[in-house]
C-alpha cells in the first residue's frame, strides 16, 4: 500500500487513513478528507492503525491485539447513529412539526388546516404552497445542519466541486432519463392514469384551486432547489462520511437511505435509482453539481409527462407512448455511446480489510436508531398502500 506521497507501508502496519485509494478524486478534496479523518478526537473519523506485531494491554483482558473489525463497527456505528436521528428528525418534521406549525398559523386566522390522522391540506393556494415548501425545506436543511455540526467535517470534504470529467455529467443525464422511464412505468399504464400520474400527485392538496403564481412557485422549487438541497443531504455529508469504508459502500448505503426516506412503496424505486445514479455520476464527474443536475433533470422529465398526460388525454395515448419510447431510446443509444467513447479510469476508492462487505452492512443496520427508523418509514410505506 503507498499514499499519496508514495511511501509504502509494511503489511505488518495497518493505517487506514494513508491506506485509502486517494487517486480518484482531485488532490485538494483528497488532502482535505484525509485531514477531516486523522482527528482522532472525531468519532466518525475512521482512522484504525496498528502494528500487527504489537499488542495493547485492555484491564481485565490482558493483552489483546486491536481488532480492525471492532474498530469498524464502532465507527460505522457511530456514523450511523446519528444518521438515524438526522432521519429521525426528517420523520417528525415531515409528519408532526409541520402539522403544529400550520394549526399553529391557522390558530392565528392564516387561511390553511390540516389533520393529524392524513397528510391532507386545506385552506388558499398561496397559504398552502408555503406551508409544502417550507415545511419540505425544513424537514430536510435541519437534519443537514445537524449532521454538519455532529461530523464536524469541513465543506471541502462535504461537497466535491473539481468537474474532472464533464462527459460524465451527460451519460449520468442520459442514464437518469432511461431509469426515469423505467420506473414511471408501473403508475402509467394504469385505468386511472392522470390522477395517478399528475406531477402534483404527492400533494394531498386541492391543487385546483391554485393560481399561475402558485404552480410557478411550486414547480420552480420542487424542480430546482429541492433538487440541490436534497442532493446536498444525500450526497453531501451522509455520502462522505460513508465513503471512509469504500464508495461501493457509501453508494449502496445512501440509496438505502434516499429509499426509505420516501415513505412511499411507489416512490421508492425511483428515490433508490436516481440517487445511485446520482452518487455515482457525482464520482466519475468529480463534482457534487453533477448528483444536482441529475436530481434536477428527473423531476423535469416527471413534469413533461405530466404535462402529456394532462394536456392530451387519452385520445392521444400513442403520442405519449412515443415520447416517452423516444426518450428512453436516444438516453439508452447515449448510454450505450458513451460506454465506448469515454476513456476508461479509476472511478470509484476501494477499502478493503478482513472485514466482507456484507458485514459492514450488518455493522449499519444494528446501530440504533437506524434500524427503528427504517422499520418507521417501511411502516408508512405499508399504510400509505392500506389508506
Amino acid at each position: 500500500m503507498s499514499d499519496l506521497t508514495g511511501i509504502t507501508y509494511s503489511n505488518e502496519i495497518i493505517d487506514v487513513v494513508e491506506e485509502f485509494d486517494y487517486d480518484t478524486q482531485c488532490e485538494q478534496y483528497n488532502r482535505y478528507f484525509k485531514n477531516w479523518r486523522k482527528n482522532k478526537q472525531n468519532p466518525y473519523a475512521f482512522n484504525f492503525e496498528m502494528n500487527k506485531r504489537e499488542s495493547v494491554y485492555i484491564e481485565s483482558k490482558g493483552f489483546k491485539v486491536p481488532s480492525i473489525a471492532d474498530a469498524e463497527a464502532e465507527t460505522i456505528g457511530n456514523i450511523m447513529n446519528i444518521v438515524g436521528i438526522a432521519m429521525l428528525i426528517w420523520i417528525f418534521v415531515d409528519n408532526i412539526l409541520g402539522k403544529v406549525i400550520i394549526e399553529v398559523l391557522a390558530y392565528f386566522g392564516v387561511n390553511i388546516h390540516s389533520n393529524f390522522l392524513t397528510s391532507a391540506l386545506s385552506g388558499g393556494g398561496p397559504e398552502i404552497v408555503t406551508a409544502i415548501v417550507s415545511v419540505s425545506a425544513l424537514k430536510i436543511l435541519i437534519p443537514a445542519v445537524y449532521l454538519k455540526i455532529k461530523l464536524k467535517m469541513p465543506k471541502e470534504v462535504r461537497y466535491m466541486k473539481m468537474m474532472n470529467h464533464p462527459e460524465e455529467l451527460i451519460r449520468s443525464l442520459a442514464m437518469t432519463l432511461a431509469v426515469g422511464t423505467v420506473t414511471c412505468l408501473p403508475s402509467l399504464y394504469t385505468n386511472s392514469t392522470t390522477q395517478l400520474y399528475s406531477y402534483f400527485m404527492n400533494l394531498d392538496a386541492d391543487v385546483s384551486a391554485w393560481g399561475q403564481a402558485e404552480f410557478i412557485v411550486y414547480t420552480v422549487y420542487d424542480i430546482i432547489i429541492l433538487s440541490i438541497i436534497m442532493g446536498l443531504f444525500y450526497n453531501g455529508a451522509v455520502f462522505a462520511a460513508l465513503r471512509q469504508f469504500g464508495d461501493m459502500f457509501a453508494v449502496g448505503m445512501t440509496a438505502v437511505i434516499a429509499g426509505l426516506l420516501a415513505q412511499d412503496i411507489s416512490e421508492l424505486p425511483a428515490a433508490v435509482f436516481i440517487t445511485v445514479i446520482a452518487c455515482c455520476g457525482m464520482l466519475r464527474s468529480g463534482s457534487i453539481y453533477t448528483a444536482f443536475f441529475v436530481r434536477i433533470v428527473y423531476r423535469m422529465y416527471m413534469l413533461a409527462i405530466a404535462m402529456i398526460e394532462v394536456n392530451m388525454g387519452d385520445a392521444n395515448f400513442l403520442d405519449k407512448n412515443f415520447f416517452i419510447l423516444s426518450v428512453f431510446v436516444v438516453s439508452a443509444l447515449a448510454v450505450g455511446l458513451s460506454q465506448i467513447l469515454i476513456v476508461k479510469r479509476t472511478y470509484y476508492a476501494e477499502y478493503s480489510s478482513e472485514v466482507p462487505h456484507n458485514k459492514r452492512v450488518r455493522f449499519a443496520f444494528r446501530a440504533y436508531p437506524f434500524p427503528a427508523v427504517a422499520l418507521l418509514c417501511v411502516l408508512a410505506m405499508i399504510l400509505k398502500q392500506v389508506f
